[in-house]
């Protein structure tokens, strides 16, 4: 359909040259049937064409792909000081455009969403799909980006049409009111229930590992503990036996509806020290686990980067040191990019290797989320953008030319690292705009 659709779209734009003019309607028809990729191309046949694509009259028709990154630029809470270091927290928010177009495709300070008690603060926790989940909550969050207290509630919207929805937090008891969270947004604007959504939250323990899990339906509207579900299965099911904690800045993908995170099985599944790949629905159950490529290395020697989705298929980036554990300019670290070409069959195949000086500076290793975080693959293209904290810029690496380009001066991140945006143009029924 692809080739079929682009072939009949270049024979039209000599002709519309020529003076027989193709009407809107009819090339409004064949772009609709074409992926974001040939889209993107597309805008570059003439300004009349780009002008089309980008009509607000048409665009909820097309194919969306990666508009820019959501990103944040520090303070430092005052109220809260560590002895051994100052809390850096989100103070404002910038759009960083990755799209050529020229104007700025969003505003990233959300001034849509309902105003703030003084002294609250909204949080990126996730996004997908076109629409973003924040927490508004007092204070600072965890140590890691996504970790989060109990929130006063939670946000959903969609920056391109200026529509939300609030969501009230899970019941808790006074002993989980100290705890940590991560919660996920599972949204698929091209799957099933296009108007809803649902929020998993997982509860973790001074260790890490989960010890609740809630999820919400925006079509039923409440909360429902999956307590005791999980701790019947729990770590059992996601291929542990003691614990399994979800990797921490790995990201997270939607694929066939359900969540994709990337686990810890800590050694104890009875394969050995693989991690695993864990689908999870909407009710919180894990529906699939799939093992992660095994590496024939001691453990430690290798671990988990990032987890997406990239054309179509799910991606697993990790990081591997040489075979002997020695360190140098000709065995540095390095990132294998792997694609699972076959979901059903958990078939994993290699699809990029490259060595840390190719990707920093020259640097033959670099401590994950010390040195650097991968933020996104690119959902349309062989990119993968990186967050290099030593200097504050979000790079991204072409696997096809096997060239870093430098993005954006980030400076000092806050609790958030930069979350890659999709533009989503079509109303969701769920963000009704109410409290």
């Amino acid at each position: 359909m692809d080739d079929h659709g682009s072939t009949k779209l270049r024979a039209a734009a000599p002709a519309s040259a020529s003076g027989s003019r193709v009407p809107d309607d009819a090339l409004v028809e064949m772009l609709e049937l074409l992926p974001a990729k040939s889209l993107h191309r597309f805008k570059c046949v003439s300004k009349a064409w780009c002008a089309l694509l980008t009509d607000p009259l048409h665009r909820h028709r097309f194919a969306q792909t990666l508009a820019g990154f959501l990103c944040s630029d520090a303070g430092f809470c005052k109220c809260c000081r560590r002895a051994d270091r100052r809390i850096s927290i989100t103070r404002r928010r910038r759009f960083v455009n990755v799209s050529r177009m020229a104007a700025p495709l969003v505003d990233a300070t959300f001034p849509f969403l309902p105003p703030r008690l003084q002294g609250f603060r909204d949080v990126i926790l996730d996004a997908r799909d076109g629409l973003v989940l924040l927490a508004r909550f007092r204070g600072h969050g965890g140590d890691s980006p996504g970790l989060h207290p109990p929130p006063a509630c939670y946000l959903v919207c969609n920056p391109a049409t200026a529509r939300w929805a609030s969501v009230p937090p899970p019941p808790s008891s006074s002993s989980s009111r100290k705890t940590l969270s991560r919660t996920y947004l599972l949204f698929d604007a091209a799957g099933d229930s296009p108007h809803a959504f649902h929020l998993l939250q997982f509860r973790f323990d001074d260790l890490d590992a989960v010890r609740a899990v809630h999820t919400y339906s925006s079509a039923a509207g409440v909360w429902t503990d999956r307590a005791a579900a999980w701790r019947d299965g729990g770590w059992s099911d996601w291929g542990g036996v003691a614990m399994a904690p979800i990797q921490p800045c790995t990201g997270a993908a939607v694929a066939n509806g359900f969540l994709h995170l990337a686990v810890d099985t800590d050694g104890t599944c009875a394969s050995g020290p693989n991690n695993n790949l864990v689908a999870v629905d909407e009710e919180g159950n894990t529906r699939r686990t799939i093992p992660l490529p095994r590496r024939e290395v001691a453990e430690k020697d290798w671990h988990s980067v990032f987890v997406a989705r990239s054309q179509g298929r799910l991606h697993y980036l990790m990081c591997v040191r040489p075979p002997h554990g020695w360190l140098s300019e000709e065995h540095p670290l390095k990132l294998l990019v792997w694609v699972l070409e076959d979901y059903d069959a958990g078939e994993w195949v290699l699809k990029h290797t490259v060595g840390f000086p190719e990707l920093f500076d020259g640097r033959v290793a670099c401590q994950f989320r010390v040195d650097y975080s991968v933020v996104a693959v690119h959902p349309d293209g062989n990119w993968v953008f990186f967050v290099r904290h030593w200097d504050g810029k979000l790079v991204a690496y072409d696997m096809d030319r096997r060239e870093v380009i430098v993005v954006a001066d980030l400076g000092e991140l806050g609790d958030e690292l930069p979350t890659p945006y999709v533009p989503l143009y079509t109303e969701c029924a769920a963000l009704t705009n109410k409290q």
